[in-house]
């Protein structure tokens, strides 16, 4: 198969100002191939470089026709993009790049990939067609280092080969477009497609003087389509700049070498110009400002310098030392505490230098007189401390202040001598809790009463004053004060004393006591008992005496109650039920609470102690009386009898009734007793049997009384067979009288009736035969009637057979 060798082509060469680099490219459309020479059938169409058309036996090739140096700075790398299309089957023959040293001659069609002849550097082969008889390693990638000697690539051959083949590619020959990128930086080289991982990676020397990029394609008997575009070729690029550290100081602070974050790094004072210092600037902070320096950095052996950064260094002005107040101090005394009347964010130290710090305000301690040097700063709101300031706190002497005292008592007023014990005092001021003060320095002062005074003493020098109080207790009271056991008791009984009496001892001498009982009797225990033996009152006196002497007296009053006696008389201890008893009760009333009453059939305590009590029983039988008096100091009283309650006979004259006139008489009978020969009867028409005969209507009473109890029954006999005629009426309607004669009201016993009514000329204007009707309703014929008399004629027949006539006159009003 024949060889084709395609050349690289790199855009035109740059060196920059600050060392050495370049940058190639082939791009644009139409496509820009200034600096780059194409050779055989290579030829730009529109944005991409077509090295073979997709016909056969051809060599095309483009490389850049400036050579670069790798001596010193080694490193670059390539990317391009490549389409394989239009070829035979199996397609043929493949792309080569290249860096070689001598120029591009004699390039070779077919397997040779248009290589030029005797490549002197390295040769990154894309070989599509088998030419060793290994098909299933194509399309494959080899990457070769030639020296020169070696005429033209062969396949299967590992002569220069620098890593084993990448094989079994298909995508190279897929006719889309791919790409690929060769990384060589000084001595590591690697080969990777469409971003993903190296397909290649390895590492050989490329020190070449100058030397060619170049690209090249063959095809021989098979053929296809090869080209190329997006073509770059990078030397060693400028470094960014470094990124400088700024930094910040306090005036007056230790500050050290600048830094920044690159390598090979050159610091200037100017930001252009100027002479590299010999190595990281250490600035000074003894002026307050802001001061710059610069810094570059390079790649080594590249002799390339990036551009420079500045870094800022700010100095901040250390502040004034705070103002602080130290109030005086005097010893053994709390002081007020050391204030800061300027700085902010102040700091306390024990000495001039060094030493840990503190933000606590130091407590001078009193407790003896003395200086005490503490060194102060603030830090301004930049964090800048400043000098230190000595503070220094004196602590004065103080007077101690103390005295003595001792007393000369009496009854009416007391005595104190004041002996003044104090140290390092000059002058005194006393004050004696009575609103009496003194300026002597052991003064003597008398109080008019006893108790407890804190006398104060105060005591001063030129610089501190110093102040004791004690209680003075005057003490030598004489309080007379008792309590008896009971100040009310029943005659005959003992009554304990308790001295409650308040009473010092003065000058080694006890209280004394003399008790009076008010019935002659004294005594001089502490705590006496007395009894009682006759009733009365008495007064009762203690006088207590302490040993100046003083005394004083008290009081109480004994009541004492006579032995109690109680009885009662009832009026009647056999009774009818309900028949109230009367209890009249006899006892001794001195001392006397209350008398209760219990009565035996009810649990209710009745109290009446003014008068007799009377009760009655709504049951029979017999019932204890119980009565109790309740004394305040003596024993109770307790008294009883009984009371036989007896029934009371039943009677029953039956239910309210009727009698007709000329009738049958109505039988009044005691059904219930008539048989019992004790029962004796009264009645009210003054008969005394057990029956009466009632012919009469009236209100009747009966009266039954068996073994001197009695009851009586009351019954009401009505009139019955009867019609009552009123002599008007008035039909107005209101509902009263509206009718004449209305049966149901006005009669009873009426089993038959005839009414006619006349008008005053004779005229009937009513009648009826109707027993029960509501009567006539002063109409005729519907009508009202004039007011006036109109005549009626009534004919009434009774239930026990007796007929009544009625004729007379009724006035009708409305």
């Amino acid at each position: 198969m024949k060889q084709l060798i395609l050349f690289l082509s790199f855009f035109v060469a740059t060196l920059s100002v600050r060392g050495q680099a370049f940058n190639f490219e082939l791009t644009g459309t139409p496509l820009n191939t200034t600096g780059w020479i194409s050779t055989g059938s290579g030829t730009a169409i529109g944005d991409l470089f077509q090295l073979t058309s997709n016909t056969s036996n051809q060599a095309g090739s483009v490389y850049y026709g400036t050579p670069q140096n790798l001596t010193n700075c080694s490193q670059f790398t390539v990317t391009f993009d490549f389409r394989i299309t239009l070829s035979s089957a199996p397609t043929a023959d493949g792309i080569a790049f290249y860096y070689i040293s001598n120029p591009p001659t004699g390039f070779t069609t077919g397997g040779g990939l248009g290589l030029p002849s005797n490549p002197n550097g390295l040769v990154l082969l894309l070989d599509t067609y088998d030419n060793d008889g290994t098909p299933a390693l194509n399309p494959l990638v080899s990457l070769r280092k030639y020296d020169g000697t070696v005429p033209n690539y062969v396949e299967g051959s590992t002569t220069g080969q620098l890593a084993p083949d990448a094989t079994g590619l298909s995508f190279i020959t897929n006719g889309n477009w791919h790409t690929c990128v060769l990384t060589y930086y000084f001595g590591a080289i690697t080969v990777a497609f469409d971003g993903n991982p190296p397909v290649i990676s390895t590492t050989t020397t490329l020190s070449l003087s100058g030397g060619y990029f170049g690209f090249s394609a063959g095809t021989g008997a098979l053929w296809a389509k090869h080209d190329i575009k997006n073509v770059y070729v990078t030397g060693a690029p400028e470094p960014a700049p470094p990124a400088g550290t700024d930094v910040t100081y306090c005036q007056g602070s230790v500050s050290a070498p600048l830094t920044a974050a690159g390598t090979n790094l050159k610091w200037y004072t100017v930001p252009t110009g100027g002479t590299a210092l010999p190595s990281a600037p250490t600035p000074s902070t003894a002026v307050a400002g802001t001061f710059n320096w610069y810094v570059t950095q390079g790649i080594p052996d590249c002799n390339i310098e990036s551009l420079r950064d500045t870094v800022i260094v700010t100095i901040n002005p250390k502040p004034v030392a705070p103002t602080i107040y130290v109030p005086p101090y005097c010893s053994g005394q709390t002081g007020s505490p050391i204030t800061i009347t300027a700085g902010t964010n102040v700091l306390w130290y024990d000495s001039a230098i060094g030493g840990t710090s503190s933000a606590v305000i130091p407590v001078v301690n009193t407790a003896n007189a003395g200086n005490t040097t503490w060194y102060v700063t603030q830090t301004s709101a930049l964090g800048c401390e400043s000098d230190r300031a000595a503070v220094t706190a004196t602590v004065r002497q103080s007077p101690v202040a103390d005295y003595t005292f001792n007393f000369g008592f009496s009854c009416s007023s007391d005595t104190v001598h004041f002996q003044n014990t104090t140290t390092n005092g000059t002058s005194y001021y006393w004050d004696f809790n009575d609103a009496q003060i003194s300026n002597d320095t052991n003064p003597t002062h008398i109080y008019a009463a006893q108790g407890t005074y804190n006398v104060k003493l105060r005591a001063l020098n030129a610089y501190c004053k110093d102040s004791v109080t004690k209680p003075v207790v005057i003490a030598h009271s004489v309080q007379a004060d008792f309590t008896p056991s009971a100040d009310i008791v029943c005659e005959g009984s003992l009554v304990s004393f308790t001295n409650n009496s308040n009473v010092t001892t003065v000058n080694g001498i006890g209280p004394v006591y003399y008790w009076y009982f008010g019935d002659g009797s004294q005594s001089v225990l502490q705590n006496p008992g007395y009894t009682y033996t006759t009733p009365g009152s008495y007064q009762v006196m203690l006088v207590a005496q302490n040993g100046i002497p003083c005394t004083d007296t008290a009081y109480a009053t004994i009541s004492v109650d006579s032995l109690p006696t109680l009885k009662f008389k009832i009026n009647d201890t056999a009774v009818c039920k309900g028949t109230p008893v009367v209890i009249t009760a006899q006892y001794v009333q001195s001392g006397l609470n209350d008398l209760t009453w219990n009565f035996g059939d009810t649990p209710d305590q009745i109290s009446d102690v003014a008068k007799p009590v009377t009760h009655a029983y709504d049951q029979t039988g017999v019932y204890t009386v119980t009565a109790t008096a309740d004394y305040r100091a003596c024993p109770d009283e307790v008294k009883t009898a009984t009371v036989t309650i007896k029934a009371a006979p039943h009677l029953d004259l039956g239910p309210d009734t009727a009698i007709c006139l000329d009738g049958t008489a109505y039988i009044l009978s005691d059904a219930i007793n008539a048989a019992n020969p004790a029962a004796t009867w009264l009645w009210s028409n003054g008969a005394t049997t057990s029956s009466i005969e009632v012919k009469h209507e009236g209100t009747y009473t009966g009266t039954v009384t068996i073994d001197q109890c009695s009851t009586s029954d009351v019954i009401e006999v009505k009139k019955d067979c009867y019609i009552d005629i009123p002599n008007s009426f008035t039909p107005n309607g209101d509902g009263v009288n509206d009718y004449f004669l209305p049966r149901q009201l006005l009669s009873s016993g009426v089993v038959g009736f005839n009414m006619n009514i006349f008008d005053r000329w004779g005229q009937k204007v009513f009648e009826t035969a109707n027993s029960n009707g509501r009567g006539w309703d002063g109409k005729f014929n519907g009508k009202d009637q004039p007011n006036g008399v109109f005549i009626y004629d009534i004919k009434v027949f009774m239930k026990n057979g007796r007929t009544e006539q009625y004729t007379g006159n009724v006035t009708l009003l409305r």
